[in-house]
């Protein structure tokens, strides 16, 4: 099947935003202040992550071992990774996240093995430090380039399968060729009037890609 899946993490895999989860246990109380600022477009998202990140003192085991505690995945999420994995269909999990709290989930529901396209992190004495493999130099508002991504898959001959939910998914819902999606970028999508269908839960996508097999 020559069909990629490409998924956005926090609100999309996920049940809530494991980034907010991880700030409101271990973060500076200030942060929700300037999320606010980055949401009128104040801060660019890159400034946003670092900025509140770098004033956490807890280890990456710590959070880690917090976002197993108190992260959840939505319902179908682990039984898509399977299915995609039977049928050779490459799925992957594309944010404007950081690796290593998207990590932590997916090892805990063992899918570990899922190639992440995210904002790298290293922690080192001096404090957590990012890297940005997937940015752009045209889309330097964002850590990473989710459109950049789109076009690896169309470049290597295959068709994308987009799911996401926030504002940063439009670009990269317009370049795909199918388009799952829930919350804002639904919203954006039918104002838009670019065909989508609604996310409610990952068994409306294996039903989709069985339709490629047919």
């Amino acid at each position: 099947m020559n069909i990629a899946v490409l998924c956005d993490f926090d609100d999309t895999i996920t049940r809530e935003n494991v980034a907010h989860l991880i700030l409101d246990r271990f973060g500076d109380k200030s942060w929700r202040e300037v999320r606010r600022r980055y949401l009128e477009g104040a801060i660019p998202p890159y400034d946003y992550f670092e900025r509140q990140f770098n004033l956490i003192g807890a280890t990456r085991s710590e959070m880690q071992a917090y976002v197993r505690e108190r992260g959840t995945m939505r319902d179908g999420f682990p039984a898509l990774a399977r299915y995609c994995w039977q049928r050779g269909i490459e799925l992957a999990v594309i944010t404007l996240g950081l690796d290593f709290y998207v990590q932590a989930l997916l090892e805990q529901q063992e899918l570990g093995w899922l190639p992440v396209y995210a904002v790298g992190t290293r922690f080192t004495e001096d404090g957590m430090q990012f890297d940005f493999p997937y940015a752009a130099k045209e889309c330097r508002s964002w850590g990473i380039c989710k459109c950049s991504v789109v076009e690896r898959y169309h470049q290597g001959g295959q068709r994308v399968l987009y799911i996401g939910d926030g504002r940063n998914d439009l670009c990269p819902a317009r370049k795909s060729d199918i388009v799952f999606a829930r919350g804002e970028l639904l919203e954006l999508c039918r104002q838009e009037g670019l065909a989508c269908l609604e996310l409610r839960e990952f068994g409306g996508v294996i039903a989709e890609l069985e339709t490629f097999g047919s």
